[in-house]
């Protein structure tokens, strides 16, 4: 089975034998590089390999994160036995210097086989048929990918612990017996990469290739969508809902009231469930002058207005329910909902999974997300701020389509995406508040 690298004190696969140092020697072929490095165990208990976010040119980075004290958790694991397994990446809510230790790129791991380093090894997380592989390509210009590892699946909340595969482990590299300074870490292998490319595994296992099966599917329509997973899961929480025909139309727009509803069940989500009882069950006058208090939508309208996601028009006071919903006005409700969770949170410190709280200087939220997106698109819009405080926290607002820098402000906000921005807030690595 995989190596499954846990949190800190969970159970993970024993790891490696120590490896001694070797001797300098001729390099067995133009990628393995002659040195004196060792590598010695580690606890694998105390790390975590994980897809992030990356960027439109490179989706997913891969980090590798060691927690260095107990308290606080560097990341929980938000579907603990479950696959993908879903990573709450805690590091990004406080200061964790001296806490957590994130390696982040070729400065901080390596890739180790038979006793010797790869020289020029390049890692890529690789989405393929609905799962994430972490591979590596033994130097800049090979086409070769060589599998250490997989997500099976990915995780909504844009963090994917990777699963190492049969004859992998983790160790760290050692000088003259020492662990190096900088606590570089080594994907290791007993195999060559001849045998490696030849198809081999290593651990004693033969190599076996896991069927890829297709993820199941709430409507018939999705199958596909970039968006597929997060709307299957809005429609388990009842978040948004399909149509009697077994489809979700996820290019369709969604109206001002539709959209009420989706934020509205979001809220139940993740506000605390004293504030959800707080708000009105009934309605007994219009919320607003174009909404009729027999309206199907009135009571989420009503709800929304109290809890100050949503006001009138200047002059009219209209709501407008029956128009199309932009994308920056979704924005503009989540960003208002994720202040009230952040308020409704700020001080639980019984929580592993603390509620990101308010920059203190600006009073937005504090991000949790290292390489949010730089939207070209939205400089003095309306939306800006709110825009750009979504794209910080959990990647709530992306890119249209997911592709370039444009987050298209003024374009209707569709079904699929409204779906992805309602789960991706729900599964926000945050606890919900007390």
């Amino acid at each position: 089975m995989a190596a499954t690298l846990g949190v800190l004190g969970g159970a993970g696969q024993a790891v490696a034998q120590n490896r001694t140092p070797v001797q300098p020697m001729v390099r067995e072929t133009g990628t393995l590089l002659a040195q004196t490095f060792g590598n010695t165990d580690i606890n694998a208990a105390n790390f975590l390999v994980v897809a992030v976010p990356g960027s439109t040119s490179q989706p997913y980075r891969l980090y590798i994160v060691e927690q260095l004290q107990p308290n606080p958790p560097c990341w929980t694991i938000a579907n603990p036995g479950g696959e993908p397994t879903q990573v709450n990446a805690l590091w990004n809510t406080f200061d964790f210097t001296g806490v957590c230790r994130l390696q982040r790129d070729t400065n901080g791991y390596a890739v180790r086989l038979a006793g010797q380093d790869v020289s020029g090894a390049r890692f890529e997380v690789n989405q393929r048929d609905g799962d994430l592989l972490l591979q590596f390509a033994p130097s800049t210009i090979s086409r070769d990918r060589i599998t250490i590892g997989r997500a099976n699946g990915i995780s909504p909340t844009g963090f994917t612990q990777i699963d190492l595969n049969p004859g992998w482990s983790l160790t760290k590299r050692t000088f003259n017996g020492q662990i190096v300074s900088s606590h570089l870490v080594y994907f290791t292998n007993d195999l060559t990469l001849a045998q490696l490319q030849g198809g081999q595994t290593g651990g004693g296992t033969p190599p076996v290739t896991p069927p890829v099966t297709p993820p199941a599917v709430a409507f018939n329509d999705i199958r596909g969508n970039r968006y597929a997973a997060e709307i299957t899961r809005a429609a388990s929480l009842g978040v948004i809902s399909g149509f009697p025909d077994n489809t979700f139309k996820p290019t369709s727009p969604l109206t001002r009231e539709q959209a009420v509803s989706v934020v509205i069940e979001t809220a139940a989500e993740i506000l605390p469930t004293s504030l959800i009882a707080e708000r009105s069950q009934v309605v007994s006058s219009p919320p607003f002058p174009d909404v009729a208090a027999n309206r199907w939508s009135a009571l989420k309208i009503q709800q929304a207005k109290q809890l100050g996601l949503v006001t009138g028009d200047a002059g009219t006071g209209n709501f407008r329910p029956t128009d199309n919903v932009s994308r920056a006005e979704l924005m503009a409700m989540m960003y208002k909902l994720a202040l009230i969770r952040a308020d409704a949170g700020a001080g639980d410190t019984t929580s592993t999974t603390p509620v990101p709280g308010r920059d203190q200087v600006t009073g937005g939220l504090i991000p949790n997300i290292s390489n949010p997106t730089n939207f070209t698109d939205i400089a003095g819009h309306w939306g800006e701020n709110a825009i750009k405080q979504m794209a910080a926290v959990c990647a709530i607002a992306s890119p249209l389509n997911e592709t370039g820098t444009n987050f298209a402000p003024n374009t209707n906000a569709l079904r699929d995406y409204t779906a992805a921005a309602a789960v991706r807030a729900i599964d926000c690595p945050a606890a919900r508040p007390q």
